[in-house]
């Protein structure tokens, strides 16, 4: 059965979608400006195996704008938001789905949770602190020139969509208006933050981490850097490197999703 529940935090009012189940729950994280209803496919295909909760961050969503907003917009103060979600709906172990934004919190919960059966991010590099981290993971395309900006126009705003989900996707005018809807504050501050330099070391995480890693990549990302990813050592790599999914940009859970569902699937079917 599925919830629609408002949890009350430090750092707002964050809303999530409960569906009940048995096993490891699930936790599901979205994009930047995205929202907890991009995951609709996987929930269809997970419905009935597992507890799957799905969140809309903090300025996303049905969700409040943060409350302190340098404090909130960045790698950090989402996951801080999302570790006092989980207390609050009484889940102690977890496993992760991240997407871009997503998988960089889901790298970070794994800091900060004692109990994380495994992660799988997608579209996310694990990157150092700093304008480094930015150069080696992400590559120098238009695409990502806007997605630090306050304010987007309605092009920006199609193509935000697009690039999240897929071409197509943008003439959905439930995606636009999510994105629409979000804090124009939280993609700045967290651009803000990770050129700072003040968020954790996720390539250093990766190579340190005993947490089961799974990473699964649209072959045709145009904005992470793939050779990157690839090059980087990992302490607990579910496959020998990680995957590049064929025919999928930066949203291979939608645009490949039969697919990406499998992986998924059987990744979920290791964890402990």
């Amino acid at each position: 059965m599925e919830k629609q529940t408002v949890i009350e935090t430090s750092h707002g009012r964050v809303a999530i979608t409960d569906v009940g189940g048995a096993g490891t729950p699930l936790l599901m994280l979205h994009c930047n400006s995205g929202c907890k209803e991009m995951f609709e496919f996987q929930k269809q295909a997970l419905a009935g195996t597992r507890r799957l909760v799905s969140v809309d961050l903090p300025g996303h969503g049905a969700s409040s704008d943060a409350l302190d907003p340098r404090r909130t917009y960045c790698f950090g103060g989402y996951a801080e938001a999302i570790v006092e979600v989980l207390a609050k709906i009484g889940i102690a172990k977890v496993a992760i789905l991240g997407h871009s934004l997503g998988g960089h919190i889901a790298l970070d919960l794994v800091a900060r949770l004692n109990d994380v059966a495994g992660v799988m991010v997608f579209g996310t590099p694990p990157i150092p602190p700093g304008p480094e981290g930015a150069q080696l993971g992400f590559l120098p395309n238009p695409e990502m020139t806007y997605t630090g900006n306050p304010i987007l126009t309605d092009q920006q705003v199609e193509g935000v969509v697009a690039m999240a989900l897929g071409p197509g996707a943008e003439r959905d005018l439930f995606y636009t208006s999510a994105v629409r809807r979000t804090d124009g504050r939280s993609r700045q501050y967290m651009v803000d933050a990770v050129l700072a330099g003040t968020q954790l070391d996720q390539r250093d995480l990766v190579q340190r981490s005993t947490v089961p890693l799974a990473i699964v990549n649209g072959a045709d990302d145009p904005v992470i850097n793939l050779d990157y990813i690839d090059s980087l050592n990992y302490g607990q790599l579910w496959t020998d490197r990680p995957l590049r999914l064929a025919g999928a940009g930066h949203g291979p859970h939608w645009m490949q999703h039969h697919i990406f569902n499998e992986m998924l699937q059987s990744f979920l079917g290791t964890l402990h």
